[in-house]
């Protein structure tokens, strides 16, 4: 087991003086935003180590630090692309405008965006809304009727329309690099409150937001499949630990096992709320005497009610594939080199499971590979990750120890430099997650 404790060094001239202008790009920023804009189009999402080193960031100058940074990202993000303006709802529309992403390997992606009321102050609730598997057109449209109608106001609302009916999952990478860009693109428009994004979907929107809700929950406030039901193996609960999970399904829809499936989930959720003292929120139900068709309106008014924990304490993640792809990080854990994982082999994913105690400036770390099923385990043996730490986590004018599997790997003062404020900000792409500091850890 290798530690290290180096910390790249950002360089941005005028040390952590603040953008007075985002427009106005003075010569050493110019190296930062091509940093950015490199890892953005990147849609594996291989983060790269910034290419320069730079400044050590004072406790007091982080604020400011941060601030220079962020106007940096958000610069690089609107050179490439934004967000349209959102439609405001109101009754005596009859059609919305349709909006269009280009797709990697894969056909264009029509959608709706639309608001509800007037925007909070802190920006409003979105809600990515994903529908079922019927012919496309029909669909989009139903899915934008209900969305009109359910009680969240204010919100807003991407709906997007399957690209090729031929590959009708909303999970696949095409999909998946299209749901980075929105949460990328929304976290820097101003428009939305980053705390409060949820996903949701029917029938094979179900399934499909049952499985992103866990890949992405480090970005969401919550999710609600309906008439749904994912083996849990698609959709590990324990990356649930954080967020809200509503789940509605029929009590008489037995197709492809979605009412048993909705029970284990329940049981599951049960479990773990138990077991982890409330950290496992969620309201799953069994509509009487509904099938595949149910009350859809409860979903929304039940997540609106949670915000995001950008900066969770104790975090549980199943490091899981989705169509053969696996996320590099997850809230403010990094994977620097591959773990050795691959789909369909029999330890295809891993468990870690981190506990942050700043009361003693301790972590406590583990990490295990596991099979689909959570039935055997195995030793991880190859792989290095960094664990990303802020004030909110720890006390970073002290030493922070660092313990795995039991044992002391390190316990000494960590580095903060601007240099890895732009490696998570090139990560996460989250204002919420620029850490100035992370401890680097041979597994």
């Amino acid at each position: 087991m290798k530690l290290n404790k180096y910390i790249l060094l950002l360089a941005f001239s005028a040390g952590n003086a603040q953008i007075a202008n985002a427009e106005k790009v003075i010569p050493s920023d110019s190296l930062t935003l091509n940093y950015f804009k490199k890892n953005i189009q990147q849609h594996e999402k291989s983060v790269m180590g910034y290419p320069s080193q730079g400044n050590p960031v004072k406790i007091s100058m982080l604020d400011q630090s941060t601030k220079k940074v962020w106007e940096l990202w958000k610069k690089a993000n609107t050179d490439l692309s934004e967000l349209p303006e959102p439609t405001l709802a109101k009754p005596e529309i009859k059609t919305y405008p349709v909006h269009q992403w280009l797709m990697k390997e894969e056909d264009p992606m029509p959608f709706y965006y639309f608001s509800k009321e007037s925007q909070p102050a802190t920006g409003y609730p979105l809600f990515l809304n994903l529908h079922g598997s019927g012919p496309k057109i029909g669909e989009f449209n139903a899915t934008i009727g209900w969305s009109l109608r359910y009680k969240d106001a204010p919100a807003i609302y991407f709906i997007p329309q399957i690209p090729n009916e031929r590959r009708y999952r909303w999970w696949f990478k095409p999909e998946q690099y299209a749901w980075e860009k929105l949460f990328r693109l929304a976290m820097i428009s101003g428009k939305v409150d980053v705390n409060k994004i949820y996903v949701m979907g029917i029938s094979e929107g179900g399934y499909g937001s049952q499985r992103l809700g866990a890949f992405y929950a480090d970005y969401l406030a919550g999710a609600g499949p309906m008439a749904g039901g994912e083996p849990l193996r698609n959709a590990p609960v324990l990356n649930y630990r954080n967020i809200a999970f509503s789940f509605q399904t029929g009590e008489n829809d037995n197709g492809f096992g979605r009412n048993k499936l909705t029970k284990r989930a329940k049981l599951v959720f049960d479990s773990l709320q138990t077991v982890y003292k409330g950290g496992f929120t969620h309201k799953i139900e069994l509509q009487t005497a509904k099938g595949h068709a149910i009350d859809y309106t409860k979903t929304t008014p039940y997540l609106i009610q949670y915000a995001r924990n950008p900066q969770p304490s104790a975090i549980s993640w199943v490091l899981f594939p989705m169509d053969g792809r696996y996320r590099n990080g997850f809230y403010n854990i990094s994977i620097n080199k591959a773990l050795g994982l691959k789909e369909g082999e029999e330890f295809d994913r891993a468990v870690f499971d981190v506990n942050m105690d700043k009361s003693k400036n301790t972590i406590y770390l583990d990490v295990k590979l596991e099979d689909a099923e959570g039935q055997k385990s195995a030793a991880v043996k190859q792989g290095e990750i960094s664990i990303f730490l802020s004030p909110k986590l720890m006390d970073l004018s002290k030493k922070v120890k660092l313990m795995y599997k039991g044992k002391v790997v390190f316990n000494d003062k960590v580095k903060l430099s601007d240099a890895v404020l732009a490696e998570s900000c090139a990560l996460f792409g989250d204002p919420e997650r620029l850490f100035p500091a992370k401890i680097t850890l041979s597994l």
